[in-house]
């Protein structure tokens, strides 16, 4: 007999094989997870309310932190915004980091009702988003990717 389960979280994380201090790795990668945390979503037709980053440090000590949206989202914009939010408010620069994790909790269904402050460029991100999937589905994860962030040094 099998039985479904119910989704309650969603994360990916990374134990890199040597420690990583630098700026530039930490963003990059946290970015890949936030996508990667976003398709999942999407996959199962689910919002996220709660987006978590979690840090360990080179003597296996663990911080996790989390932060609750307004509005819940499968967008992996607002996902990785808010995660690098984090990120930035618990991560000195330079210090070294072992482990690092994104992942969303209080999933639910979508309710197609949009709020009053719903912009049409989200709209026209979400179309963007289903494209470039629909392109990865056909010709691999490699051939487009959304570009660098500007802000990272």
């Amino acid at each position: 007999m099998e039985t479904a389960r119910e989704t309650k979280s969603i994360s990916e994380e990374i134990t890199f094989s040597r420690d990583v201090s630098d700026s530039r790795k930490l963003y990059d990668e946290l970015k890949q997870q936030s996508e990667r945390v976003a398709k999942q979503l999407k996959q199962e037709n689910l919002l996220a309310g709660t987006v978590k980053i979690k840090l360990r440090w080179p003597d296996f000590t663990t911080l996790t932190r989390q932060s609750t949206l307004s509005v819940p989202t499968d967008d992996a914009g607002q996902i990785h915004a808010l995660a690098r939010r984090l990120l930035d408010q618990n991560w000195t620069k330079g210090k070294a980091v072992r482990l690092l994790g994104v992942g969303v909790s209080g999933l639910q269904p979508p309710s197609r009702q949009l709020s009053l402050w719903d912009a049409p460029d989200q709209k026209k991100a979400a179309k963007l988003d289903e494209a470039v999937r629909d392109l990865q589905k056909r010709f691999g994860t490699e051939i487009i990717r959304k570009g660098q962030d500007p802000d990272v040094p």
